[in-house]
């Protein structure tokens, strides 16, 4: 029984070493072809597969963050799910999750159940916000999307555009923004977002006392 125990691990390890080995090869070869749109789509698609062994995460580094927050612009509004404008400025003292995103976006569906997965842990929390921001032109398209993955997340459309804080060439975009009012992390790519170090980045972002 142990010789099979062992036997079995064995298979296992090969086995994922295998996966990591070929994820690793067309890492390499997207990069000598970059270039190219062929290229561009193999880094793309190896990137969406390295997502769920974990090793893709948000790089939080708050010293760092710290020395280039800016503020963060509440112009404008949202159009939430039920079809109703919601100002920006009414998140205002919360940190919020910001993700723009599409459901043309292969990028964007990705990293999407990792988001819903983070939300679900942390949707008791009166402190954070989640603002899933679509910019499909048709509304429907998003609300189809969502609701037939079953994610629970909050889902609004861009219908104004996007302000000064949000415009972006490319998606997905998140962004957090603290209960002060600043950014304090932007990224632009799909990423897993449900690591502990990243909940517990959220959930430190408390608004000081005067």
């Amino acid at each position: 029984m142990e010789n099979a125990e062992e036997s079995f691990t064995s298979t296992q390890m090969i086995n994922k070493k295998t996966i990591l080995f070929g994820l690793a090869f067309f890492g390499i070869l997207a990069i000598i072809v970059y270039p190219t749109k062929f290229g561009r789509k193999i880094r793309q698609k190896t990137k969406m597969e390295l997502l769920g062994t974990g090793l893709i995460q948000p790089k939080i580094e708050p010293n760092s963050l710290k020395a280039e927050e800016i503020g963060f612009n509440y112009e404008g509004s949202l159009l939430s799910i039920k079809g109703i404008p919601i100002k920006l400025e009414d998140f205002k003292g919360k940190t919020l999750f910001i993700n723009i995103w599409a459901s043309w976006c292969g990028p964007c569906r990705a990293e999407m159940p990792y988001i819903n997965s983070l939300y679900e842990k942390l949707q008791e929390n009166q402190n954070v916000e989640f603002l899933m921001i679509a910019i499909d032109e048709d509304f429907e398209k998003s609300k189809n999307y969502i609701s037939g993955k079953n994610f629970i997340f909050p889902v609004y459309h861009a219908f104004e555009g996007l302000n000064s804080s949000l415009d972006t060439k490319s998606i997905p975009m998140t962004v957090v923004v603290n209960a002060e009012g600043k950014v304090i992390f932007k990224d632009k790519g799909m990423n897993n977002f449900d690591t502990e170090d990243f909940r517990t980045f959220l959930l430190t972002q408390r608004k000081t006392s005067k």
